[in-house]
């Protein structure tokens, strides 16, 4: 049987009528590496019981996390923040924790484990990682997850905010410069990566991210 995988939903608004959805392109991926996925929605009464029919998970990018869950103020740098996402977002979070269960997290996703499990974000690094499709070269570090194969690789990059103090029993493993792009959990399945594989899928490095995640359920 395939397993399930729950992906959080992101928000969009047409007029005052507020959406919930997943960009299609999450949804590809995860169907193309054989997984069933459902959509998570916010506001659940009972979202354990939710989180409890899904065999791993799937945060996705979007909209910046509220500073007040890492101890800070938004004067204005943290955009679009919405609390439903947030409340979502460290429910997957801790239920994978608690339950051991596999989490990747994809730009806003990796900055969501990083919060919610003890860590904090710059709230602005200015533009120099945002919109930018490709020509963004990132420095990998030996781990024992995920074996890019080379010290060096080409991605994407479309994000304002990034990891500043790591979360306790993470470990590092791409970086550009001082920017934190990618981490893994000492000692549990959990991937946390800053650009966005999904928007490239044929490239050797989005398929070694995907093949990581299949292999955490192993």
């Amino acid at each position: 049987m395939a397993k399930i995988i729950g992906a959080t939903p992101r928000i969009l608004f047409e007029g005052t009528t507020k959406k919930q959805f997943i960009n299609e392109r999450y949804v590809s991926f995860l169907i193309d590496s054989g997984f069933n996925v459902i959509m998570l929605t916010t506001k659940n009464p009972k979202i354990d019981e939710v989180l409890s029919l899904c065999d791993g998970f799937l945060i996705t990018g979007g909209a910046d996390v509220d500073p007040v869950h890492f101890n800070e103020q938004n004067i204005g740098l943290s955009k679009n923040c919405d609390a439903d996402l947030d409340e979502i977002d460290k429910a997957v979070t801790l239920h994978a924790i608690k339950h051991k269960k596999p989490l990747l997290g994809i730009c806003r996703g990796i900055q969501s484990i990083n919060v919610f499990t003890g860590g904090s974000l710059h709230q602005d690094i200015g533009n120099t990682h945002s919109n930018v499709k490709n020509d963004h070269f990132i420095t990998t570090f030996t781990n024992q997850v995920i074996d890019f194969k080379k010290e060096t690789i080409n991605c994407n990059s479309y994000h304002h905010q990034a990891i500043k103090d790591l979360a306790p029993d993470f470990q590092i493993i791409a970086k550009k410069d001082d920017i934190i792009e990618a981490i893994v959990h000492k000692k549990l399945p959990i991937i946390g990566i800053q650009w966005h594989p999904e928007v490239i899928p044929s490239t050797t490095e989005s398929k070694i991210i995907f093949d990581c995640f299949k292999k955490l359920f192993k």
